[in-house]
């Protein structure tokens, strides 16, 4: 009879290989979990690395941002104290303006008061000037005689008295003399008789006597005088103000149309017309009134 041998026992194979499957998800899970726990590290030191370098360029833009306003603010109380010393300099400019409009009021009241007191002082002068002369005549563009004396005036005088019908004895003749304005040409005679009753007198005759003879009025030849015969013109004495007026009043009547002009007791008239109101003219500013009204 043959003999049979029996094989030992063998563990199964299912749990051998069990055992070295778990082993290996032992090992798998333990190299998983090393993986795993080292990948969080790595991301959050980069995530601390930008946190940490925005937090650094942050902190230099506040510094930059923080020294720019330190600089507005150094800026703004330089500035600011520009600004007070503006307004103190205007406070002081405006303080002078006040004091110099001040005087410069007062200066001009004074001036006005001045003004008005020197108008009144020349009016007091031409008023006594033409009471001076309230009998005085002018006679003009008489030949100057060769060492003419006052008896010569006197004879000229005389003769202008008799021509026009009036008779003129010396007793009324206070003082006859030339001017001096001109030494070169006729100057004028200057008489001053006794009364202004007379010089009225004459000054009437001597325009009467120049309507009737209107084609040879009064002239050189009438008196005796060699030579060609000159118009001789007589008129009352003027002041040197009223001289003025009477050479600024013809021509301002040629401009406007004005048909008169003429001397009257020491003043000048003008009339636009026969029969319109006559006008006396006291001064340069009445002309320019009258002026402006011919223009308006």
């Amino acid at each position: 009879m043959p003999l049979k041998r029996t094989p030992p026992p063998q563990q199964p194979k299912s749990d051998t290989n069990q055992s070295s499957a778990a082993a290996t998800a032992t090992d798998t899970d333990n190299d998983s979990s090393s993986n795993v726990a080292s990948r969080p590290r790595g991301r959050k030191r980069q995530h601390d690395d930008e946190v940490y370098a925005f937090m650094s360029d942050m902190k230099q833009s506040f510094d930059t941002l923080k020294n720019q306003q330190v600089k507005i603010l150094s800026s703004i109380s330089d500035i600011q104290k520009q600004n007070g010393d503006i307004i103190k300099s205007m406070d002081f400019i405006s303080k002078q303006y006040d004091e110099i409009k001040d005087r410069l009021c007062k200066m001009e009241t004074e001036r006005k008061t001045h003004l008005a007191y020197i108008q009144t002082l020349e009016l007091k002068v031409e008023n006594l000037e033409r009471f001076q002369k309230q009998a005085s005549i002018e006679i003009k563009n008489i030949p100057v005689k060769h060492n003419e004396t006052k008896d010569d005036l006197l004879q000229i005088v005389k003769k202008v008295g008799l021509v026009t019908n009036t008779h003129i004895e010396d007793s009324l003749i206070r003082d006859v003399f030339r001017l001096n304005e001109d030494k070169r040409g006729n100057r004028p005679i200057i008489v001053d008789f006794s009364t202004a009753i007379l010089k009225e007198k004459i000054l009437t005759s001597v325009k009467n006597y120049n309507r009737i003879n209107n084609t040879k009025k009064l002239n050189t030849g009438d008196i005796q005088f060699e030579g060609l015969a000159k118009p001789i013109f007589v008129t009352e004495c003027l002041t040197q103000k009223a001289k003025k007026l009477y050479y600024l009043a013809p021509e301002f009547s040629k401009r406007n149309s004005y048909a008169y002009c003429w001397t009257a007791h020491g003043k000048v008239f003008i009339r636009k017309k026969e029969g319109a109101p006559s006008h006396r003219i006291d001064s340069e500013n009445e002309l320019n009134q009258l002026q402006s009204q011919s223009s308006s």
